[in-house]
């Protein structure tokens, strides 16, 4: 259980504090590179971050601005980002405190 809680944990910090270097680290922990583009790992993070319950308002916003400055569409595999509304749903039906109350 504690490689499972190291690794929530690292994620976590990622959709946190989401840079180039950590989510390089993160896709390619061995440094070779094997994407096309060199941000593609950080619109990934910015992405993902967009589906993470645990993104606050400011985290959403800032992550839909990177995703739209640099040429990527804010949509996950088809999943629109979550709103701050649906986020707090989601927060709810996992029996989480909502973060606009």
């Amino acid at each position: 259980m504690d490689k499972l809680q190291e690794y929530l944990n690292a994620r976590d910090e990622l959709l946190r504090s989401p840079t180039l270097e950590g989510a390089k680290k993160w896709f390619s922990p061995d440094g070779e590179s094997k994407f096309s583009k060199p941000d593609i790992p950080l619109a990934a993070v910015h992405k993902a971050r967009l589906q993470w319950i645990h993104a606050t308002d400011e985290m959403l916003a800032e992550s839909i601005k990177w995703l739209q400055d640099n040429g990527y569409h804010t949509s996950f595999a088809g999943a629109d980002p979550l709103t701050p509304e649906e986020r707090d749903r989601q927060r709810i039906m996992h029996g989480l405190e909502p973060l606009n109350k």
